[in-house]
């Protein structure tokens, strides 16, 4: 009986301590999981980081007519001309032909969107991004141009994360204004990618 006892006792603690261990490295498990979870969150973050960076001293704009001449050197010339007015006349911003990287229209050419006025979009990278800003700041001016710079549309050349992030705020802002009645604040998304912020600002009568 006593042998039998033991024999129990002993299955019993044999029992207890493969509990722990397993304990121990199911612990073990959710620790390290834990860790390469931080581990991917931070690549994550840090690849977005660098592609941001190397987003920063780029522009997108729309609303820009496409020219209809013939060639595409020519149609270049053209996109070009147009914006190196905007910039410098109309903008007042000193920009050269030095100071953008990459000149491109997104996308691949419709000769039938392009005649009922449909128009694909221009990215611009500069070689600073002082000039872009630069840029971004002055924009208020297009309320006093002339047409065919007034319905022009400026944004930052975005990553999937921010694009998300701005399209939410401004969701925020318009449902904000709608539900001031007074009318005495405007509410508007400002600040660059990765930092934007919804602002309320007091009307000025």
């Amino acid at each position: 009986m006593v042998k039998e006892h033991n024999s129990e006792q002993e299955t019993t603690l044999k029992e207890v301590v493969k509990g722990e261990v397993r304990d121990q490295f199911a612990g073990m498990d959710m620790q390290i999981n834990s860790v390469n979870s931080k581990l991917d969150e931070v690549k994550s973050m840090t690849m977005a980081e660098r592609e941001r960076e190397s987003r920063a001293a780029n522009i997108i704009m729309y609303n820009v007519k496409e020219s209809t001449v013939e060639g595409l050197e020519n149609r270049w010339i053209d996109d070009r001309s147009f914006c190196m007015d905007l910039f410098n006349k109309v903008l007042g911003i000193p920009v050269s032909e030095n100071d953008i990287k990459r000149f491109v229209r997104l996308g691949k050419r419709d000769p039938t969107s392009i005649a009922s006025g449909k128009s694909r979009p221009i990215l611009i990278q500069f070689r600073d991004r002082v000039i872009k800003n630069m840029i971004m700041e002055s924009l208020s001016k297009l309320k006093n141009a002339d047409d065919n710079y007034k319905r022009i549309i400026f944004t930052h050349d975005m990553i999937k994360e921010d694009r998300d992030d701005y399209k939410k705020l401004v969701e925020e802002a318009k449902k904000s204004q709608e539900e001031n009645t007074s009318g005495e604040y405007i509410y508007r998304v400002k600040g660059t990618p990765g930092k934007f912020v919804l602002l309320k600002i007091r009307r000025r009568y």
